[in-house]
């Protein structure tokens, strides 16, 4: 199992390298082409329209995922209720597209959000699809089409911008892709769902389902008040700054920890029974994901100035700032979706919910006191709170749930905090004596001098050096035929 997780982490990841490049090309061809008002736009119906797809899926997808057997029936079932959540959304969407536009004072919304309420209807029909395509780990075509349906939504947008219609375009490129990636889910599953039965035993799914669409839409609230906070108080310009800061500072994590997420998701559940075997994963899974998240998270801090100047332009200076803040916020996202992929493994989904509403309080809370200062302390306010209280409630809450305790959860993470902060130092000093204008330059030679140095306080620091050999080794696993 753990050479068939490795190799499935290996074929998404090689798809998810074909992405990045996809949507970094995206990023600056776009932001070329659009203004930041056009994207603070889409940010602010995207509050809404995200906050809906946490219930299209209704958690539906992960109970097929994690059910150890499952009917034909059972999915069918699942399948038709996934088709009409998707309906209702796409109603209730087009219905509060006024209030959407009220609350902001911007008309141009209402017709935005009506258009991107068509995703619901049209994603609502191939989530179980996705789901069996998981469940069987076929990891290689769910990875073709992600490729072509994100190429198929980028290339729609970029033409759209071109032909001058500014925000739309963004709409357009979203409703493609969501289109393009359901046609493909049907016709590479081959599953065609029969009609709604009774006494399939569904109902224990429904639930499970219940329990984890709580638990995402708390966390999602949780993740994107920070957004409705900005919009609210700055207005479409902030808003696009932020956005696209928190875009660019998003793509390690949204780009290598899915196809993770995904591959542990099926490997995690069928280890969940065995407390010793789970303990002994966890603990090294932890400490491995720390030592990359570290070595992104520093790297985006230290490299902010010439990354955004790279990827959005000069006219996006102010965003290198809020980009800064939002690398330091980066490094918990990785650690969290591996300790919610066990706690619903082990078939805790009421405690995911349970944990996000702590989480959502806290950020509610920060976002308060950072408000006094603008933009910029509600930024900062989200970070410092993510860092220093979000992450260690989280792994305290969670260790009452999983066959670990809280410094369990909490040691392996130290070993690459220590030799991230000394590769700050070092590269802080090192900065300081060269003064480079061309980012592109500036990148090429930094960053693999960042790097380095970090693998060098790697081998120094034992714990730290045994994590980064079996990921070697892991990693030579791929290859292996």
């Amino acid at each position: 199992m753990k050479e068939r997780a490795v190799k499935s982490a290996g074929v998404t990841l090689a798809a998810q390298g074909i992405k990045l490049v996809l949507q970094l090309g995206s990023v600056a061809i776009l932001a070329r082409l659009l203004q930041p008002s056009d994207f603070g736009l889409i940010a602010m119906v995207a509050v809404f329209t995200g906050l809906a797809l946490q219930f299209m899926e209704g958690g539906l997808s992960m109970a097929t995922i994690q059910r150890d057997q499952i009917t034909h029936a059972q999915v069918s079932n699942l399948f038709w209720v996934n088709c009409a959540l998707g309906m209702a959304l796409c109603l209730l969407g087009i219905l509060i597209s006024p209030l959407v536009a009220f609350i902001y004072e911007e008309p141009r919304l209402t017709p935005v959000m009506s258009a991107m309420s068509l995703a619901f209807l049209i994603g609502g029909v191939s989530v179980q699809h996705d789901a069996l395509l998981r469940r069987q780990m076929r990891f290689k075509a769910i990875s073709v089409i992600d490729i072509v349906s994100m190429a198929a939504g980028i290339a729609a947008g970029i033409t759209a911008a071109l032909g001058g219609l500014e925000y739309w375009a963004l709409v357009i490129s979203s409703i493609t892709t969501f289109a393009t990636k359901t046609v493909m889910r049907w016709l590479t599953a081959r599953w065609v769902p029969s009609v709604m039965s009774r006494g399939s035993g569904v109902r224990p799914l429904l639930g499970f389902g219940a329990n984890l669409t709580g638990a995402n839409f708390i966390g999602y609230l949780a993740s994107n008040v920070t957004s409705f906070a900005i919009g609210y108080i700055g207005g479409s310009q902030p808003l696009g700054l932020y956005n696209r800061a928190n875009m660019l500072t998003s793509i390690p994590s949204s780009q290598l920890l899915p196809p993770i997420i995904n591959v542990l998701q099926p490997t995690v559940a069928r280890i969940a029974d065995n407390p010793e075997k789970l303990n002994r994963t966890m603990r090294s899974l932890m400490g491995k994901l720390a030592l990359v998240s570290t070595l992104i998270t520093v790297t985006m801090a230290l490299f902010a100035d010439w990354i955004v100047l790279l990827f959005l332009g000069a006219s996006w200076s102010e965003a290198i700032p809020l980009f800064r803040l939002l690398a330091v916020y980066s490094f918990i996202q990785p650690l969290a979706g591996l300790i919610a992929v066990a706690l619903i493994a082990v078939g805790q989904a009421r405690a995911m919910m349970a944990s996000k509403f702590h989480s959502l309080v806290i950020t509610l809370a920060a976002l308060l006191v950072g408000s006094y200062w603008g933009v910029s302390g509600v930024v900062l306010a989200l970070s410092l709170s993510g860092l220093l209280i979000r992450l260690p409630v989280f792994l305290y809450y969670s260790s009452r749930f999983l066959p670990l305790s809280f410094w369990e959860l909490s040691k392996p993470i130290f070993p690459a905090l220590g030799c991230a902060t000394l590769t700050m130092v070092v590269m802080v000093w090192a900065r300081s004596f060269v003064e480079v204008a061309n980012p592109v330059l500036g990148l090429l030679v930094f960053v693999p001098v960042s790097v380095v140095v970090y693998l060098c306080m790697c081998l120094i620091i034992k714990p730290a050096r045994v994590d980064l050999v079996e990921l070697i080794a892991s990693i030579r696993l791929i290859f292996n035929r």
